[in-house]
């Protein structure tokens, strides 16, 4: 049996194995709702115990990590309906493989994460002429001068915001919207107690300590809004309410959803 490919990760760049098990396991299923099968072959060739989270992860939060990754499917190509040329940004990449499922022949794709995830990403994920990698830290100034823009540009950040102080989030967004003007944003967030929840039944219950806790639990929309006149919430999406979600389980998930345990944002930012 080959070596297997050796993991050295920061505490938070390790919570990208949460929802790349997360799809390896849907892939698994004979109906999967989304089949990836990059996170199969990921999961079988590291050097990292997913015990903790076959054994700590319900199926709830399974579930919740493939709508999200549906969800951004979904807002990717109703953006490349509009600006088929598009440029797409994808903050915080981890293991995702967004791109192979949605390129339409005429994008321009940024994966931007922090150095040691692109060296672990770059083992199993290759660059092209269309899509790159970037290796910085999305609170980094420099980078953006990387971006081309020709049609459009549509920033995705699943998973990475509220593992970052609320002022750094907003600097962040006041920063694109000085650089991008017109552009948009899709992110998920959580109120305070989703942050609570999650940091007790995920974060430690899968083996992973404080310093990867959440750090920002957004109240309401409405302070998202109080940050800069510029921005303008287009949608928000819930979970639970998606139509392709089993009943038992979506009955279940109705309770996160009315709690804002987890939610996304579609954002436009500047004129």
């Amino acid at each position: 049996m080959p070596d297997k490919i050796s993991v050295e990760l920061g505490d938070v760049q390790k919570t990208l194995f949460l929802p790349l098990w997360g799809r390896a396991f849907e892939s698994k299923k004979e109906k999967p709702l989304l089949r990836d099968q990059t996170a199969l072959e990921i999961i079988e060739k590291v050097d990292y115990d997913f015990a903790s989270i076959t054994e700590n992860i319900s199926e709830l939060s399974q579930v919740a990590w493939i709508i999200r990754s549906i969800y951004v499917d979904e807002v990717i190509k109703d953006f490349l309906d509009k600006h088929p040329k598009a440029t797409i940004v994808n903050i915080g990449c981890g293991m995702d493989t967004t791109f192979d499922r949605i390129d339409n022949g005429s994008i321009l794709w940024y994966d931007l994460d922090l150095p040691d995830v692109i060296e672990l990403r770059k083992k199993f994920i290759r660059e092209g002429e269309r899509r790159k990698f970037i290796s910085a830290s999305f609170l980094e100034e420099n980078w953006l001068k990387e971006i081309k823009v020709v049609d459009g540009v549509l920033f995705i950040a699943a998973g990475v915001f509220y593992y970052f102080e609320e002022n750094e989030v907003k600097t962040f967004l006041k920063r694109i919207a000085d650089i991008f003007p017109g552009c948009e944003v899709f992110f998920d967030a959580c109120s305070p107690r989703g942050m609570e929840i999650a940091n007790k039944m995920v974060i430690k219950n899968t083996g992973l300590d404080e310093k990867s806790f959440l750090k920002w639990g957004s109240k309401s929309t409405g302070d998202l809004l109080s940050w800069d006149k510029r921005f303008e919430i287009l949608k928000l999406y819930y979970y639970f309410k998606h139509r392709d979600i089993k009943l038992n389980i979506r009955m279940i998930g109705l309770i996160s959803d009315w709690m804002k345990i987890q939610y996304m944002i579609h954002l436009r930012i500047g004129g």
